[in-house]
């Protein structure tokens, strides 16, 4: 191990702040986004940026600007530009990066959502944002449609998938103008207030808020997250409604290496047959993944001999996580990183021989951290307390949220990340616990509470804590129900209710149990550490499995 502290990382003892080295970025933040990438498509014309698994479609670079060019100048035929809003909800099929592309070169926002949310969750953020013009895939459609109905919001939809009657298609929008040669991306004054992508993110205590990341953010901190070059081949199952896949697509892109996309759910055979066949380079796997191929059947026999780096976080990984996957990828360098989508990036990340076992690695360039007690003074070395940040660039707040933004942006311009951690004498970070109780399912944040409304509003439901249970890897939501004595209220019939009403990584996959009562503080509240406690007991009892 060697450490990073006074060649990568600082700490000023006087003030008892953590600062990464400074260095300049690869690209120029004062321009467009979207500027960016079609200057970057023009280098290589002839060289492919996008191979599609699914349809076996390669395409140039050339050809994706085309595509960026056509797409913006049909939409501002149809009347839409700057002052507009636009939303995405689809998975990574060939069309998705021309439409985040001509969405940046036209200076719009564009919102990107999950394309498995259930109509309550799509409601929930077209409300907020409010869009113009939204892109879904034709499974997307039927929920998408009563989401809007639900607040009588009627944008136009244009559909990225098979051709459905009666709704605009993405390959009208993707007809030749014969003046691809004369479109100029719109410019901005200043590109660190201009808004470009609404990312989403869960608080502690409601529904998903709206994460405004400017141009000269993305272009700062997505860009520069790892290296990446023209030869590489990357592979990231996320869709757009992950960082990890806007950083991933962006990355790829402006840097000239090929990107292998497929439509398709995460599963571990599909992952080893692309790697193995396409020679993968650079990837991203959510912790729960990484598990889920190292410990295959395939994993003895596999060839990643082609992966040279690996980057995974949004979840604890564990050392053994961490040399089970250089194991099966020799040639690998697996990088842990930690972020929050309201930094854009990565606040810290390890490197191959920059690790301790339990880190995140040490601060990242360009980015200064202090961990502080609960009066907010800065804390020494080694000592644990909330980890603040401060980045170069800042997110521009939550979209129509103020008194979100000023919970977690302070007036000092550090960013409270709600987690508590520590920073040792060589300057790696480690994250001990979440100072919030969001839940992270296979990276997904959950909400504790939205659960909990679900539930107490079924007849009989006297009181309920809903909180993660910790498996390598992720958390498994779980539900301890107190029931009315005088109501014949089972699991199963919670179960039901849930399922209905929430989308499918908000199941409650680490059990409902009904108790006769919860932990309580002497004020009253119900004591959610204590409950998870009760959770991970019943859990290891039905399911014979051994906690962390």
């Amino acid at each position: 191990m060697t450490s990073p502290r006074d060649s990568l990382t600082f700490f000023d003892p006087s003030t008892r702040i953590w600062s990464g080295i400074k260095s300049p970025y690869q690209h120029d933040p004062n321009q467009s986004l979207g500027k960016l990438i079609l200057d970057s498509l023009a280098k290589t014309p002839a060289k492919v940026t996008q191979i599609s698994v699914d349809s076996g479609v390669q395409i140039t670079c050339g050809e994706m600007r085309n595509r960026t060019i056509r797409l913006a100048q049909n939409l501002t035929e149809l009347g839409y530009g700057p002052g507009d809003i636009f939303t995405m909800a689809a998975r990574n099929g060939e069309h998705v990066a021309p439409v985040l592309f001509a969405s940046l070169a036209l200076g719009v926002p564009i919102n990107t959502l999950d394309p498995s949310f259930r109509r309550d969750d799509f409601s929930h953020m077209l409300s907020t944002v409010k869009p113009r013009l939204v892109f879904c895939d034709q499974e997307t459609l039927p929920e998408m449609e009563v989401a809007l109905g639900m607040i009588a919001l009627k944008p136009e939809l244009v559909i990225l998938g098979q051709k459905v009657e009666g709704y605009r298609h993405i390959t009208d929008l993707l007809k030749p103008t014969g003046r691809e040669e004369t479109f100029v991306p719109t410019r901005f004054e200043d590109p660190s207030k201009q808004l470009a992508i609404i990312v989403c993110s869960s608080g502690t205590t409601g529904r998903s808020k709206g994460v405004c990341l400017s141009h000269s953010l993305c272009i700062a901190h997505f860009i520069g997250v790892m290296g990446c070059y023209p030869p590489d081949i990357l592979l990231c199952f996320s869709s757009l409604y992950w960082l990890s896949g806007v950083v991933f697509l962006l990355l790829g892109t402006v840097t000239g290496a090929v990107r292998v996309i497929t439509r398709e759910l995460f599963n571990p055979d599909l992952a080893f047959d692309i790697i193995e066949k396409y020679r993968v380079t650079l990837c991203f796997f959510a912790p729960a993944i990484v598990l889920q191929l190292v410990n295959h059947p395939r994993a003895l026999k596999a060839n990643f001999s082609s992966v040279r780096a690996c980057m995974s976080g949004g979840a604890s990984v564990t050392a053994a996580m961490k040399y089970s996957f250089e194991k099966l990828a020799p040639n690998c360098d697996f990088k842990i990183g930690y972020g929050m989508s309201e930094i854009g990036g990565v606040v810290s990340m390890t490197e191959k021989n920059y690790y301790k076992e339990g880190s995140t690695g040490y601060i990242h360039p360009n980015v200064e951290v202090k961990v502080v007690d609960d009066s907010g003074n800065a804390v020494d070395i080694n000592q644990e307390g909330e980890i603040l940040i401060k980045p170069q660039f800042y997110f521009l707040g939550y979209y129509g949220n103020k008194e979100a933004t000023d919970e977690i942006l302070d007036q000092n311009g550090w960013i409270h990340s709600g987690d508590i951690g520590r920073i040792d004498k060589d300057g790696y970070l480690y994250i001990v616990d979440r100072k919030k109780d969001i839940i992270k399912y296979l990276s997904y944040q959950i909400s504790p509470t939205e659960i909990e409304t679900i539930i107490q509003s079924i007849p009989g439901v006297v009181n309920v804590c809903v909180a993660g249970v910790p498996v390598p890897g992720s958390d498994l939501p779980a539900a301890l129900v107190v029931k009315s004595k005088d109501m014949s209220l089972t699991e199963e019939s919670i179960d039901r209710v849930v399922r209905q009403k929430l989308s499918d990584y908000k199941q409650l996959r680490g059990g409902i149990h009904l108790v006769e009562s919860l932990p309580m503080t002497p004020s009253g509240k119900v004591m959610r550490r204590s409950c998870r406690d009760i959770m991970e007991e019943f859990y290891t009892k039905q399911n014979d499995v051994i906690k962390r």
